[in-house]
């Protein structure tokens, strides 16, 4: 997923895990200026359905009661304008049943308040 030219005003690490030893951990590590961690699922989709592994909804569900999320980047076509939802671990069995219907956290449309989105993550 790409920012908005804007720079967010947190001072985040963000960090790709990149991970085949273990399956379900999610895509983005980041640590926050406290230096708590948060555990970011991101996928990018066409359409309502949401494709989460039984690992992924797994993790999310073994940790319920932390920081970990799921970014969906909606976009149907290369030329429409993009949808970001934002669904927190709790959610992650009714994503994998019913997709973008259910309801989100944080939803925006077309250019991305990317602070609205770790303020959410990551609250001060």
């Amino acid at each position: 997923m790409r920012a908005a030219s804007k720079r967010s005003k947190r001072n985040l690490i963000l960090t790709r895990i990149e991970n085949w030893a273990s399956q379900g951990i999610p895509d983005l590590l980041i640590c926050d200026e406290t230096g708590k961690f948060h555990f970011v699922e991101l996928k990018f989709v066409k359409a309502n359905a949401v494709n989460l592994s039984p690992h992924q909804v797994a993790w999310h569900i073994r940790h319920k009661n932390s920081s970990c999320w799921t970014i969906i980047k909606k976009q149907n076509k290369p030329d429409s304008d993009p949808v970001l939802f934002l669904y927190h671990a709790e959610q992650a069995m009714d994503l994998k049943a019913n997709g973008l219907k259910t309801e989100p956290k944080l939803h925006q449309e077309k250019k991305f308040v990317w602070d609205d989105v770790f303020d959410l993550i990551c609250p001060i």
